[in-house]
């Protein structure tokens, strides 16, 4: 084994130790009360071209679901989706 390659594998195995040491500070572990604590989601979508006779109709009927609790995730293509913190 020439000097160089001693050092090439030095510093590989610094780097798996550091990686593999520092990888439990960066996820932690997962546990059943923590699954028990996570939010649950509840999810509704509507379609632009087949719930509206008119387009000027998407900002009421969004505002309207903004106070009942939801909250908007994704629009696109005429496809606007919603989530709310599951009751």
């Amino acid at each position: 084994m020439t000097i160089r390659s001693f050092g090439v594998a030095a510093v590989f195995l610094a780097g798996c130790a550091v990686g593999g040491a520092s990888a439990r500070f960066v996820v932690p572990a997962a546990s059943a009360q923590q699954a028990a604590t996570l939010t649950k989601w509840e999810y509704f979508c509507f379609k632009q071209d087949t719930s509206f006779a008119d387009p000027k109709d998407i900002g009421p009927r969004s505002n309207r679901a903004g106070l009942e609790g939801w909250e908007m995730v994704n629009a696109i293509e005429g496809l606007w989706c919603f989530k709310r913190p599951k009751m």
